[in-house]
């Protein structure tokens, strides 16, 4: 039997090889690097003269919120694996971390955050666990607040697709409709998105600068978002202006 998204999590070298992976792989450090520009950009356009108060959900070994706790207010994290923590706890300084399953415990007790992020986790899970996470978030982002959330296997890019072709009845998937049907059913509506990884790195070997400057071009055409492997998408409440 395959384990469980919340299973496999917890699994005692989840989080050393989580951070090898980004550590080693050359397509994963490129893809996380333009995930920073877009979270700096995203805290610059939703968030000037801000305070910001951070819940990232499913932190596992702090990637977020490592790069995010400096410059917000308040940061928590939360995760289901002790030891994807313990990792983390060797990294952040100003993070509070908690080990919970937020689907069947109330740990924040009607506190709210402006700022809730979600990396690798929604097109991982199930689609029962998608919904009980969304279900326990979406109560704890400020009315005027951003839940923000990434598809790192968009299925609509021709790279994926490539990529993946012939793993596809094995591995998770998820178009950008499935992104904006997904958040629409939680009450949320996608006010942005960040298109993130348009060319393969591995098979093209071109620098870095060069792969980033594609990323950049193609990142302004709204016509070719479909096409990015890995886009991240902001939203908020529906009907919030």
């Amino acid at each position: 039997m395959t384990d469980s998204y919340v299973d496999s999590h917890k699994k005692a070298d989840k989080g050393i090889l989580y951070d090898k992976h980004y550590e080693e792989d050359p397509r994963r450090r490129f893809l996380w690097h333009r995930e920073q520009l877009a979270l700096t950009d995203l805290l610059d356009e939703f968030f000037k003269n801000r305070e910001i108060n951070l819940l990232d959900f499913a932190c596992g070994t702090g990637r977020i919120a490592g790069f995010l706790e400096n410059r917000v207010a308040q940061a928590v994290g939360v995760d289901v694996s002790e030891l994807m923590l313990d990792e983390a706890k060797r990294k952040l300084t100003r993070t509070e971390l908690i080990c919970a399953d937020i689907t069947k415990e109330d740990v924040f007790k009607g506190r709210k955050f402006n700022l809730i992020t979600a990396f690798r986790f929604f097109l991982n899970a199930e689609r029962a666990l998608r919904k009980a996470a969304l279900e326990s978030l979406v109560p704890l982002l400020d009315e005027n607040g951003y839940f923000v959330f990434n598809n790192h296997r968009n299925s609509t890019s021709p790279l994926v697709r490539f990529k993946y072709g012939r793993w596809r009845k094995k591995r998770n998937f998820m178009s950008m409709a499935e992104m904006s049907d997904m958040a629409g059913q939680a009450g949320l509506e996608i006010v942005k998105i960040y298109p993130i990884g348009f060319l393969p790195i591995r098979r093209i070997n071109l620098p870095g600068i060069v792969n980033s400057a594609i990323d950049n071009i193609a990142a302004k055409f709204d016509c070719l978002q479909s096409y990015s492997e890995s886009p991240i998408a902001v939203c908020k409440h529906s009907g919030v202006r």
